[in-house]
C-alpha cells in the first residue's frame, strides 16, 4: 500500500504513517484534512495528493508558503517517485510506493472460554425442563450429570453411548460447523448434526429476524429437516407456552407425551400428525437468546428422554456460537461491499469535482467541497466554453449521502452537455431543469447557481435557480447580493429564468457557497449565519483566493467546536486581482 511518513518539526521519533487509501488525500492545518498537521506554517488547505492511472500526483492548494518537492518549490502538479520528499510548512514529508520486508515475528496468544454448568430442573413426568441461557457451557460437566444406565430409549444408542460417544459426538458437530459456510449452509449443517445424534423424525431451525417496518423481531422457521416425506406448504405449529418457555426464559423443555400435555390441547396438528414426543432448546449466546431448535418423534417410535435433552442442548450451545459467527461474518460482508461500493461511489465523484481551478489572467480561483457523508449532493465546477467565457456553477441537491451524490452526477452531465450549445445562462439553466426534472423522483430538487464570466469585459452574467444568494464583496467593503434567477431546478417543468450581470473590479471578491458553510451548527445549536462570513470576507479582501478560503474555514471550525458536520460543505471563491 502507498503510503506516506510524515516526519515531524518537533521531534524525530515523532513519525507517523499515514496510508494512501483514498483517490485524493488533503494536507493542511484544518481538521478537514485527511492528513492533519499542527505545523504553524502550513495552510489550512495546504496540498493534496491525487491518484491518476498509474501514479500519484502532488498539488500545491494555494498555500501560503508553497509546496516544496525535492526543495523546489511546485508550480504545478507532479507525479510522485519513490522516496520523494516534499515540505509542507516545516513538515516534512515521504512518499513511499514499494512494500518493505521485515522478519516475521511470532506471538502467542492465550484464549479463556468460562465454563458453567448446565442446571436441571425435573418437572412432572411428562416433561423435562433444563436450563439453557448460557451456551458457553463446559461439556465435561455436563457429561457428568447425565445417567445414561437409565435410558430407555434404544435409538440413543446408536449416537451415544458413553460419555466418550457423547463427546464424540460433540467433537464432530464442533468439526462440522468450523467450516466457512454462509447461514443458510450453517443451519442446515446444524439439522444435519441434530439428525444424526439424536433419533427425530422432525427438525425445525427458527431464528428471530427483524422485518422491514416493524420495531419487534419476528421467530422464523429458517431450516428444517425429517426423515419422512413432508408436503413444503407444511405448518409449523408449537405450543404458545413451550415457546414462551424457551425463548422468554431461555430454558431446554421435553414432553415425553405430546397427546396428553395440555399445552398442545388447542394443538389439533399435533393428533393428526401423530406426533408422539417434543423437544425444544433455544439458541443462546452470553445471554441472547438468538432463537430454537424444536423436534418430534412419532407414534412407533421411542419417546425422547432427559440425556437426549441434554445432548440437544449441547448442540444448540455449539450451534448458537456458530450461527452467530454467520450472522457477523455475512453482516462484516455486506459492510465491506458497501463500504467499498461507497468508496467507488466517492472516486467517482471526486472526479467530477475540478482538480484545479482555470488560470485567468487577472483572476485568481479556489473551489473545495467537503461531503459530510462518504458521498455528498454538492455541486461545483469551472468550464471553459468555445467563446472564451468560463462557467462558475455550483448546486446543492435535497437531502445527503448516495442519494443526493446520484443527482449530483446527473447534474454534472447536464451542465456539461448544455453549455456546449450557443444558449443564453437562461436557456441553459432551463434545459437543465427540465432533464432534471424528467429524470429525477418528485421529492428532488436542486438549488443552483450558474454563472458565465467574460475575462475581457470583467462581466458575470449569473442566474440563481432558488440558490442562497452569492456575496459580491466590492474593494471598497460594499456587499452585494446575487439574487436574480427563478425556483430551484427539478421542481416544476417548463421554467423559465432570469439573469442579471455584474461588473467584477480590481479586489472585488465573489464567493458561491452551499448552505453548508451558513448553517455549520456549533454545539449550543446555534447556526453560523450570513453576517459572519459577510465579516470574515471583508476582513480578508486582500489575501488570495486560498487566503480567504482558509480563513473561513478557521472561522467556521472555531464556531463549531466539538460539534459534528450534518452537511455537505461547498464553496467556489472568486477575486479578480487587476
Amino acid at each position: 500500500m502507498p503510503r506516506l511518513i510524515v516526519k515531524s518539526a518537533a521531534s524525530a521519533n515523532a513519525d507517523s504513517t499515514v496510508e494512501l487509501q483514498r483517490l485524493r488525500t488533503t494536507i493542511g492545518r484544518s481538521v478537514r484534512n485527511d492528513l492533519w498537521t499542527d505545523d504553524p506554517f502550513t495552510s489550512r488547505l495546504h496540498a493534496e495528493i491525487r491518484q491518476r492511472g498509474d501514479g500519484f500526483w502532488l498539488s500545491d492548494l494555494g498555500s501560503a508558503n508553497g509546496t516544496f518537492l525535492n526543495g523546489t518549490r511546485l508550480t504545478a502538479p507532479v507525479m510522485l517517485k519513490e522516496r520523494d520528499v516534499f515540505r509542507v510548512g516545516e513538515t516534512e514529508i515521504v512518499f513511499v510506493e514499494r512494500e518493505e520486508t521485515s522478519p516475521m515475528r511470532g506471538q502467542t496468544g492465550v484464549l479463556i472460554a468460562p465454563a458453567s454448568d448446565l442446571s436441571a430442573q425435573i418437572k412432572p413426568e411428562a416433561t423435562i425442563v433444563a436450563s439453557a441461557r448460557n451456551s458457553a457451557t463446559a461439556v465435561s460437566k455436563v457429561i457428568s450429570s447425565l445417567d445414561l444406565s437409565q435410558s430407555t430409549v434404544s435409538g440413543i444408542s446408536q449416537f451415544a453411548e458413553t460419555s466418550a460417544d457423547i463427546l464424540a459426538v460433540i467433537s464432530r458437530v464442533s468439526v462440522a460447523l468450523l467450516s466457512s459456510l454462509s447461514l443458510d449452509e450453517t443451519l442446515n449443517q446444524v439439522l444435519d448434526c441434530v439428525f444424526e445424534a439424536l433419533p427425530a423424525d422432525h427438525g425445525y431451525l427458527m431464528l428471530f429476524e427483524r422485518i422491514p417496518g416493524q420495531s419487534e423481531s419476528e421467530l422464523i422457521c429458517k431450516a428444517m429437516k425429517t426423515r419422512k416425506p413432508v408436503s413444503a406448504q407444511t405448518e409449523v405449529k408449537i405450543s404458545h407456552s413451550i415457546s414462551e418457555q424457551v425463548l422468554k426464559q431461555g430454558s431446554s423443555v421435553l414432553t415425553s407425551d405430546a397427546q396428553q400435555d395440555p399445552r398442545f390441547q388447542q394443538q389439533h396438528s399435533i393428533v393428526l400428525s401423530g406426533i408422539r414426543s417434543v423437544m425444544a432448546v433455544p439458541l443462546a449466546i452470553e445471554g441472547r437468546i438468538l432463537g430454537m431448535i424444536y423436534v418430534d418423534s412419532s407414534f412407533g417410535t421411542n419417546r425422547f428422554n432427559e440425556p437426549q435433552l441434554q445432548l440437544l442442548t449441547l448442540i444448540a450451545g455449539v450451534a448458537a456460537i456458530r450461527i452467530d459467527n454467520a450472522r457477523l461474518l455475512e453482516l462484516q460482508s455486506e459492510q465491506e461491499r458497501l463500504a467499498n461500493e461507497l468508496s467507488v461511489a466517492s472516486e467517482i465523484q471526486l472526479r467530477l469535482h475540478p482538480a484545479n481551478p482555470p488560470k485567468i489572467t487577472g483572476y485568481d480561483m479556489i473551489g473545495v467541497s467537503f461531503p459530510c457523508y462518504e458521498v455528498g449532493g454538492d455541486y461545483f465546477d469551472f468550464i471553459e466554453r468555445k467563446d472564451g467565457r468560463y462557467v462558475v456553477a455550483l448546486g446543492d441537491v435535497s437531502g445527503k449521502g448516495t442519494g443526493a451524490a446520484l443527482l449530483m452526477s446527473s447534474l454534472h452531465a447536464a451542465v456539461r452537455a448544455y453549455v456546449t450549445t450557443p444558449a443564453t445562462a437562461p436557456e441553459v439553466v432551463s434545459q437543465i431543469n427540465q432533464y432534471i426534472y424528467d429524470n429525477t423522483p418528485s421529492n428532488r430538487y436542486i438549488t443552483f447557481f450558474y454563472s458565465e464570466l467574460n475575462p475581457k469585459t470583467h462581466e458575470l452574467t449569473y442566474v440563481n435557480a432558488g440558490h442562497n444568494p452569492p456575496l459580491l464583496v466590492r474593494a471598497s467593503g460594499q456587499v452585494e447580493k446575487l439574487e436574480v434567477g427563478g425556483f430551484p431546478v427539478g421542481i416544476m417543468p417548463f421554467g423559465t429564468y432570469e439573469q442579471a450581470t455584474v461588473s467584477l473590479r480590481p479586489g472585488d471578491v465573489m464567493i458561491v457557497y452551499s448552505d453548508g458553510v451558513t448553517e455549520s451548527i456549533n454545539e449550543a445549536g446555534d447556526e453560523f449565519g450570513e453576517n459572519p462570513l459577510i465579516e470574515v470576507l471583508k476582513k480578508n479582501l486582500t489575501r488570495t483566493a486560498a487566503g480567504v478560503r482558509d480563513r473561513i474555514d478557521e472561522a467556521l471550525t472555531r464556531f463549531v467546536g466539538k460539534a459534528k458536520s450534518v452537511d455537505d460543505l461547498t464553496m467556489v471563491i472568486v477575486k479578480r486581482v487587476s
